[in-house]
């Protein structure tokens, strides 16, 4: 879909956006550097910018140094870029040892909204709207169309800071079950978490996997495995949440879902090692060789994978499991935000015009494909549809899989019905598993009879600097509290660890953060992008586009 073609249909009628009221923290940012400190006439210019290293690229292929890709990119680019990798489970550390030694990259991608919002606070990043109004062609195009990303990006000085992506309304965390064990243990799909956690025991006590031996888990701790389980007890992506009228501070739900981990610790019925694997791998393969009965993960890692677990498991049959009932009710895991931002600028960039030339590259639509799929006629032809389908799904796995972090960028809305999951590859049987898996997790977890608890974070005012340094300090030792009552056997219990937590919380300041939040919710819930609005615009953005 050529970028000529986005004013056929537009989602901003369709769904609330954000007030300038909303986002109140304090920064002013530095006006754009003059392009010729980067850019004489006729000379190329360059940037630096961040990628998630994932160890995922085949030796033969490079590194991001690099690699078929990043070759593709500055051969048909406009800008010379150089990739600076960051470990993808501890990126906060890596940037800000970065910018510490002012060797940040000039763009920054980050999913995670609480990084973003500190360097704001810090005055880390450039504001954009004059980088955006001079350089920009495809992006600011974009804008128009969905103004919600003006309204997103925008904090309280009035100036955008951010840059984001639109997409599908779809699934995010998910749990996969083990139907052929559900079947064999003559077990049915569990629905409330009392049976949740008996169905992980047989799993984890009844040899489902036949061997003889009992090395077999009820499910994964580590990697997303914590957040889907609090979602299961309606504690959501932030800390604060709906109640009645009133926007508050969570504490009972937390507690309770901490209070279920320690029994499925307590009980054996998960890997006591946990704490271990940072970043979710070993629960990875230990699912991949079928010692897991439930895996708490994210979309499925990679086709590869789906095949390495068919390989070790020939019969294994998998199927997305609802979040089963607890005693606060039935909600879904993190969804995937339709209007997401993803990247900010470093202060001291020199060229920005090169910044916003990669950019408005990167997000075109028939880039992004590229990126995404590979190159048409060599790794993928159109299917009936006319979207996507791989040749030789074995040379993809090699060339291709690795892509997926450099289109971070990328509005897959603007893919048309190619964005959507029903419109996936099946031609090999993982394509056909996935696209499968993918459509279940979607109509199970993209519900308004079973929403997320709260808001994402993205769509939270950003907190002014000295509230920021509460969270900031507190965040750790409040993790380790709550660790500790998961791993710490009897003698501390979710109970201790709920007042040890609500008082040191307390005493850091954090009553004022959640003041904070109560007044802003008060004051801009008529124009922030509430729930309602999330699930709004997914189904507006489904009728308009995935006929396309």
């Amino acid at each position: 879909m050529k970028a000529k073609r986005w004013n056929k249909a537009c989602v901003t009628s369709t769904a609330a956006v954000l007030g300038a009221g909303m986002l109140v923290a304090g920064c002013s940012g530095s006006s754009v550097p003059d392009d010729k400190a980067g850019q004489q006439e006729g000379k190329r210019g360059s940037l630096t910018v961040s990628i998630y290293d994932r160890n995922n690229i085949p030796p033969e292929e490079g590194n991001w140094d690099k690699n078929r890709w990043s070759d593709w990119i500055n051969k048909n680019g406009p800008v010379q870029v150089k990739y600076v990798p960051v470990p993808r489970w501890e990126s906060f550390q890596k940037f800000n040892a970065l910018f510490a030694s002012a060797a940040a990259p000039d763009l920054i991608l980050e999913y995670d909204t609480g990084y973003r919002n500190q360097w704001y606070a810090q005055k880390l990043l450039m504001p954009l709207d004059e980088v955006i109004d001079k350089y920009s062609t495809t992006y600011k195009e974009l804008m128009k169309q969905f103004p919600q990303l003006k309204k997103l990006a925008t904090k309280d000085d009035g100036k955008m800071y951010e840059i984001g992506r639109i997409s599908p309304l779809t699934a995010g965390h998910r749990v996969y079950i083990r139907e052929d064990w559900l079947q064999k243990l003559n077990l049915q799909a569990p629905k409330t978490t009392e049976e949740f956690f008996n169905v992980a025991r047989q799993f984890a006590e009844q040899d489902p996997d036949g061997n003889g031996k009992k090395d077999t888990f009820g499910l994964n701790l580590s990697g997303n495995a914590p957040a889907i389980i609090q979602h299961m007890f309606g504690f959501g992506e932030v800390q604060w949440r709906f109640e009645n009228d009133k926007f508050v501070h969570e504490w009972d739900r937390l507690a309770a879902a901490v209070a279920f981990q320690k029994k499925l610790f307590d009980a054996g019925l998960v890997d006591k090692d946990f704490l271990t694997d940072k970043n979710g791998e070993k629960a990875k393969q230990d699912f991949l060789s079928g010692r897991l009965g439930m895996y708490l993960f994210q979309d499925f890692p990679s086709e590869k994978d789906y095949d390495t677990f068919k390989k070790n498991n020939p019969n294994g049959k998998l199927a997305i499991l609802p979040l089963p009932k607890s005693e606060f009710g039935q909600f879904s895991p993190a969804v995937g935000s339709p209007i997401q931002m993803v990247g900010v600028l470093n202060v001291a960039a020199k060229d920005p015009k090169s910044v916003m030339q990669y950019i408005d590259f990167m997000i075109k639509p028939e880039n992004a494909l590229t990126i995404q799929y590979g190159l048409e006629g060599t790794h993928w032809s159109k299917d009936e549809n006319g979207c996507p389908q791989p040749i030789d799904a074995e040379k993809n796995k090699k060339e291709v899989a690795y892509t997926a972090d450099l289109g971070m960028m990328a509005s897959r809305l603007l893919y048309g019905k190619c964005g959507f999951d029903s419109y996936r590859p099946q031609k090999t049987e993982a394509q056909k598993e996935l696209r499968e898996l993918a459509l279940q997790a979607n109509a199970a977890y993209v519900s308004r009879e079973r929403p997320i608890p709260t808001l994402k974070p993205e769509y939270l005012p950003v907190l002014p600097q000295e509230l920021a340094i509460i969270v900031k300090n507190s965040d750790q030792q409040l993790k380790d509290i709550w660790i500790k009552a998961v791993v710490g056997g009897s003698g501390y219990t979710a109970e201790q660890a709920y007042k040890d937590a609500k008082e040191l919380w307390e005493k850091a300041g954090g009553t004022r953060v959640d003041d904070f939040y109560a007044k802003w919710y008060a004051e801009n819930k008529p124009k922030a992008f509430m729930l309602e609005d999330l699930y709004k615009f997914g189904e507006d953005a489904e009728k308009l586009y995935s006929n396309k």
